[in-house]
């Protein structure tokens, strides 16, 4: 959902609720998704079809991710 961000954010501002929105340029749809690494049987058309669109696992922005949203529970989920 490209664009959808500073929509979201505008949204979220305006009507007072506390949220951490964060755009990962370098990665694409399913960036947290790690089934490899969590050893998950993935069809073998969603694993061509990852490899040409090139989505699929970012690293680099799930670390990111899932830091930012285990903070944000920890802070608003007491």
């Amino acid at each position: 959902m490209r664009g959808a961000a500073p929509r979201l954010e505008r949204a979220l501002r305006a009507a007072g609720i506390d949220h951490d929105v964060k755009v990962y340029p370098e990665a694409e749809h399913g960036f947290l998704n790690d089934h490899e690494g969590a050893h998950d049987h993935i069809p073998a058309l969603f694993v061509v079809t990852g490899k040409i669109m090139g989505i699929g696992y970012h690293e680099a922005s799930a670390e990111d991710a899932r830091r930012r949203i285990v903070a944000f529970f920890k802070s608003h989920l007491n």
